[in-house]
């Protein structure tokens, strides 16, 4: 082995020390002073060596991280990292940095190593920057194959539908043969457009319009141009707008809805039947002169992952080629509209679950419009409305349009419970000035309920909610119930409000002052009771008091001729009104007559006690004996209404 000196060992410290490539320093680590550095390091620093050795480490390199070195202050035995430091003249350059203690002239220190990787960077950006350019020129490969598919599939369809129509002369393939050209003609029209709007933003000649608009048209606007599409795949579409956005603004309303109409048509392509698409729009602050204005679009349609998402908003691309094949479409919508957003000084993002549906959210800030106002919400105090739907969402809605409107909300979330209230505020005289029935309620069922509540409303009270398309489809049968009025779809604060003040009444339909005139006996014509009862006055003064109401009444004299009246014709009664105490057959005797008898009947016919016996244990034994209800003595005219009304389903 061979002997080395120690000036020998000092020599080769020198050389290397001199000569290695990376710079080299030794720090103090308790006073994080420089006790020496290599000339490599005092080149990569710009300062001479007398200007860095006693100087404190972080105030040459690292000046940012004093009090965070890895091995004195976070406890680490080695370091080896990515850093940066400055330059003398202010150049920041990437090192890297290796930190390891030492025993230096008898004291603790750092020998700290740097080497300079700036050209290693430049490389990587390099290598980067062809690789964006490849999947850019990849892109646009796929993206021009996607729009020649796109083209020529609308466009065959408009020269091999004009070749049948030209050689047709049946009227019905000509007008389908026209249709299908109007729509393929209509959808290449939507693709030129979308090329055309990203060559612009792209040569950077896309411009704004500024002028006065109104969210609600807008959402108006949008929504009769997708319910269609929604309604033809059972998908179910609401709009909820929150009533502080009710303002006029100033803004581009062509490109607004153009942004809005791409995320609701996106939504409705890839969301599966029986799917849900819900947007709403709130105000996030306001401002003296202007509005920050949230639009959400959220579906139940196929989702993304992660990885799609990143994707969404590049020009030319979507977020899987494999989307194009199976819906189609060019991939320049949400690049465009995340454009139109930038330029309005918005943003807009995305978040999705693969399976579970995606949100689209944008953010405008839009000046309010000179002398701009909410939507006047007054004139509704003391007005009472019963809101008639199984989706909470919009009964929460019109709670929150209406919230220091001075009207009363109240819901049903059934036709069965939405009968029961009205009957009662009908009997209690304290009607709801309006009734909003859901149509989605199903429409057999709105119709069958309207024909049980209208005896029991004003005129004009009851209002179906539906979209244009629906009251087109039930106009005719909502009026052959009495019912005229309805609140287009989407539902929004200013129609509520005409609604509530009857503002949207029809020409020729009852207004608010004739609903005064209202008959306030109902009308039970094609109702028919039995009614026992053993004292002569006591049969005159029921059937006198009820004789407005026009229901049929047959009487018994006690509870043996009531069993056989019904034994002879079962169907024939509604309902029984059955007297307790009465000769030859009490009340009680009769009804279990009546319920064996029964047995060999389909129908259960209601049975209602009318008797002076009124405790509780009273009451009891009427129901334990097979009676459906109770009735007290003296009798209460509104009461006995009410029960006719109920048991007899009107």
């Amino acid at each position: 082995m061979e002997s080395v000196t120690i000036n020998e060992a000092l020599e080769r410290f020198e050389t290397i020390w001199a000569n290695v490539e990376c710079g080299i320093s030794i720090v103090d680590a308790e006073t994080r002073e420089i006790l020496d550095i290599n000339p490599v390091a005092v080149g990569m620093f710009g300062r001479s060596k007398d200007d860095i050795i006693g100087k404190r480490c972080h105030e040459v390199f690292c000046p940012s991280e004093e009090h965070s070195c890895p091995i004195m202050d976070k406890n680490q035995v080695v370091d080896r990292s990515e850093r940066r430091f400055v330059k003398s003249n202010g150049e920041i350059i990437p090192i890297i940095k290796s930190v390891a203690k030492i025993n230096y002239k008898g004291r603790l220190a750092l020998l700290e190593s740097f080497t300079d990787i700036s050209n290693l960077k430049k490389a990587e950006e390099q290598i980067r920057l062809m690789q964006v350019a490849e999947r850019a020129n990849q892109a646009k490969s796929e993206f021009l194959s996607r729009m020649s598919h796109e083209m020529r599939t609308p466009l065959n369809a408009i020269i091999g539908m004009t070749k049948i129509a030209e050689s047709t002369d049946e009227v019905e393939k000509t007008a389908y043969c026209l249709a299908t050209i109007g729509q393929s003609a209509r959808h290449l029209l939507g693709l030129i457009n979308d090329i055309l709007d990203m060559s612009k933003i792209e040569a950077g000649k896309f411009e704004l319009y500024n002028a006065s608009l109104k969210v609600e048209d807008v959402l108006r606007k949008i929504y009769n141009l997708v319910v269609e599409q929604t309604d033809g795949k059972n998908i179910k579409l609401s709009i909820f707008m929150d009533k502080n956005a009710g303002v006029e603004y100033i803004g581009d309303e062509l490109r607004l809805t153009q942004v809005i109409m791409n995320l609701m048509s996106n939504a409705v392509k890839f969301t599966p039947n029986e799917g849900e698409i819900t947007m709403t729009v709130r105000e996030t602050e306001r401002k003296r002169k202007s509005s920050v204005l949230r639009f959400v679009v959220t579906d139940t349609g196929i989702g993304m992952t992660k990885d799609q998402v990143g994707k969404l908003f590049n020009a030319f691309e979507q977020a899987d080629t494999s989307i194009s094949r199976r819906f189609g479409g060019t991939g320049l919508g949400l690049a465009i509209s995340r454009s139109i957003i930038d330029m309005m000084g918005g943003k807009m993002w995305a978040e999705s679950v693969a399976s579970k549906g995606s949100t689209f959210t944008f953010e405008v800030e839009l000046d309010h419009a000179a002398g701009a106002a909410a939507e006047d919400n007054t004139g509704m105090e003391g007005l009472r409305a019963l809101v008639v739907t199984n989706d909470e969402r919009i009964s929460e809605y019109i709670m929150s349009v209406t919230s220091g409107c001075g009207v009363a909300i109240e819901t049903a979330m059934s036709a069965e419970e939405m009968v029961s209230l009205v009957h009662t505020a009908y009997y209690d005289k304290n009607l709801y000035d309006a009734v909003f029935i859901d149509f989605s309620l199903r429409s057999d069922d709105v119709f069958r309920v309207v024909k049980k509540i209208r005896r029991h409303t004003r005129p004009g009270d009851i209002v179906i909610m539906a979209s244009f398309l629906a009251w087109n489809r039930i106009d005719e049968r909502t009026r052959n119930v009495g019912v005229y009025r309805f609140i287009p779809l989407p539902l929004l604060p200013s129609s509520i409000y005409r609604c509530l003040r009857r503002e949207d009444a029809p020409i020729g339909s009852p207004k608010a002052d004739e609903r005064a005139a209202f008959d306030a006996a109902p009308d039970f014509s094609d109702v028919s009771l039995l009614y026992a009862e053993d004292i002569t006055v006591n049969r005159e003064v029921f059937m006198t008091l009820l004789e407005s109401t026009k229901v049929k009444i047959d009487s018994a004299e006690n509870g043996l001729v009531a069993v056989e009246k019904y034994k002879e014709n079962p169907e024939k009664y509604d309902m029984i009104v059955m007297d307790v105490h009465m000769p030859e057959m009490n009340g009680l005797e009769a009804t279990r007559a009546i319920r064996m008898a029964e047995a060999e009947n389909a129908k259960t016919i209601p049975i209602i006690a009318m008797t002076a016996d009124v405790f509780r244990e009273d009451v009891a034994r009427c129901l334990e004996c097979g009676m459906t209800d109770h009735l007290g003595k003296p009798m209460n005219y509104d009461d006995v209404v009410k029960k006719i009304s109920l048991y007899a389903g009107l």
